[in-house]
């Protein structure tokens, strides 16, 4: 599964990263091309891109609010046949490859008539919206249409029930003699020993909140809404009051760790920092003691908190 998302810097670079992350958790980092994050050093960044969308299986185009009206040098940036953006998505329109728009930061879908002609295709196109109140609700419904247009994989038939038995039948007769023949014989290994006590996992999957203090005097009510696969952790956490897409999840014993991104902007709006902030937690019981640092941003310095679980809703 190949996801290639289209967006325009400037316009949408904030909801982009979050989008990226949500589908990295999804799909794999190596199944969701994004120019800053697909490109190694010294490659031709046009070549590039355009071999990217060749291979991919859906394009999604993020449309935000500027999105349309964005210009350059006095002339609307669309109406340039040389944009990045304008030539991506008409790349993929004409070479058949599906294309879902994405609108973000409240965005009106776009018409016909204010597109150029290679983009008019996408006026036709069921567009797909992202918000930040909804936002996994709204991820999720976008990966069960990538899914589709992409033609995600059946799952395998099961076995027929009666074979299954049977085969469950074969094995459990034995074993069921086998259990009998220890129990009743006194000279069998382990007889009056007292059985091992298996400790119970940690339960991290739900909702939690934290009251945060961040070290320049800030303070957020931040919230965490775990889904837990395995020892793999996904779900969001909110970073100065807005969800994040989990990355790198993972809980082993006692100990969950992930990561989140969000962009920092420092003198230039239109040259976002990309930060990576690194959570570990220590789980007991309704608490999770966490400790959070910041790599590439203007904080170094950690912020410690503790995470309590939400009560569950009532039905």
């Amino acid at each position: 599964m190949k996801v290639f998302i289209s967006y325009r810097r400037d316009d949408s670079a904030g909801h982009t990263g979050r989008l990226y992350d949500s589908l990295r958790s999804r799909f794999g980092p190596g199944e969701i091309f994004q120019d800053h994050s697909g490109i190694d050093a010294g490659r031709n960044f046009v070549d590039v891109i355009q071999e990217a969308i060749r291979s991919c299986d859906v394009l999604l185009a993020v449309i935000g609010r500027d999105w349309l009206t964005a210009t350059a040098n006095g002339t609307r940036r669309l109406d340039e046949p040389t944009d990045l953006v304008r030539a991506e998505i008409a790349t993929a329109l004409e070479l058949g490859i599906p294309v879902i728009p994405v609108l973000v930061d409240r965005a009106a879908p776009v018409s016909a008539g204010s597109l150029p002609e290679p983009l008019r295709p996408l006026a036709t196109i069921d567009a797909h919206e992202l918000t930040d109140e909804r936002w996994s609700y709204d991820v999720d419904r976008l990966i069960a249409a990538i899914e589709t247009l992409a033609g995600a994989p059946a799952p395998k038939p099961q076995r027929r029930w009666w074979i299954a038995a049977v085969a469950v039948g074969a094995v459990a007769i034995p074993v069921l003699a086998f259990v009998l023949w220890i129990a009743s014989d006194p000279a069998s290994p382990g007889r009056g020993d007292t059985p091992a006590r298996a400790e119970a996992p940690v339960q991290v999957a739900g909702d939690w909140s934290a009251d945060v203090a961040y070290e320049w005097g800030a303070r957020h009510t931040e919230r965490f809404a775990f889904t837990v696969d395995g020892q793999e952790v996904l779900g969001t956490a909110s970073f100065l009051g807005i969800p994040r897409g989990i990355v790198d999840g993972t809980v082993e014993g006692d100990r969950v760790r992930f990561a989140t991104r969000t962009q920092e902007v420092a003198g230039d709006w239109n040259k976002p920092t990309t930060v990576v902030h690194r959570y570990r937690g220590q789980v007991s019981g309704d608490t999770i003691r966490f400790t959070m640092e910041s790599e590439g941003g203007s904080s170094q310095v950690p912020a410690v908190f503790t995470a309590v679980r939400e009560p569950a809703p009532r039905r």
